[in-house]
């Protein structure tokens, strides 16, 4: 049961985002440090290697760590279908949402953020501090005339961009495509805008949707994960019993070869012999 526990944990099984591989790479770094310090023997050795190595077959063989299961993660694979590093993107924000969707976005390889918010000493620190130009928020619409997408991530309870400033935006672009994502609540782009030529708009319900036909996918994806572990678990049990049965048998052998050489044999002497006559 600890074994099958362990690689159900290793393999994400058990994470509140089922299939996150982040918890992977935090078990391999404490497994590391445990080594080196000498604190794991042969059993936990072949323990963690072998949930190692279920969770790579599992990686390998199912669907579990594919798609994406949360809002952040599902608004930036909409982009990720094309190469950020050459796309710009402006977000709207500066809060800590704000700041996941850049993080998340340099992960992925962007490299043109534009980051403008009603602060423009908060765009500016967070700027700073991620990466990406702070732009003041009376101009961001003039901004947006060259990037290739708008997030807005910000706590406002007002409509930042309604459909007649896109309409006029998409006027100054010639009309050159558009994508805004919306993930805010209450939302701060006019709905009304996606019926504009040229302009996509998916806002927190689409992006909620789109998560949840995710996390069914993976939900799917349970069972085979659960047999590659059985499978992983059954190997596991086998080889460290085999190896306790050799070591066993090397055991009584070294202590049979101890023991021989611990007895002295009298050997047989000729002084006391007499030659019989024939």
């Amino acid at each position: 049961d600890a074994a099958r526990h362990l690689f159900r944990v290793t393999a994400g099984l058990e994470s509140m985002v089922l299939g996150e591989t982040e918890i992977t790479g935090q078990i391999k770094t404490a497994y590391e440090i445990a080594r080196n310090a000498g604190l794991t023997g042969r059993v936990l050795n072949r323990l963690f290697q072998r949930a190692f190595q279920a969770t790579k077959e599992i990686r390998t063989r199912t669907g579990i760590g594919r798609g994406t299961v949360s809002i952040k993660s599902t608004a930036v694979e909409l982009l990720g279908k094309t190469d950020l590093s050459q796309q710009s993107i402006m977000v709207l924000g500066a809060g800590e949402m704000a700041e996941n969707c850049v993080r998340l976005l340099l992960k992925k390889g962007a490299q043109s953020i534009f980051i403008s918010n009603r602060s423009f000493d908060r765009a500016l620190d967070l700027a700073t501090r991620c990466g990406g130009e702070a732009v003041c928020f009376g101009y961001c619409l003039f901004e947006m005339r060259d990037v290739d997408v708008v997030i807005a991530a910000t706590s406002s309870a007002e409509t930042l961009l309604s459909c007649d400033d896109i309409e006029n935006l998409m006027k100054a672009r010639r009309n050159r495509a558009l994508l805004l994502i919306d993930l805010s609540v209450p939302r701060n782009i006019d709905p009304a805008a996606s019926q504009l030529e040229n302009v996509t708009i998916y806002n927190i319900d689409d992006l909620e949707a789109l998560a949840r036909q995710g996390a069914q996918a993976r939900e799917r994806e349970l069972a085979t994960c659960h047999r590659i572990i059985e499978a992983q678990v059954a190997a596991l049990i086998k080889k460290l019993e085999s190896e306790s049965e050799r070591m066993t048998r090397t055991d009584l052998f070294r202590r049979s070869l101890e023991a021989t050489r611990d007895i002295s044999y009298p050997l047989p002497t000729t002084s006391g012999l007499v030659a019989q006559p024939s």
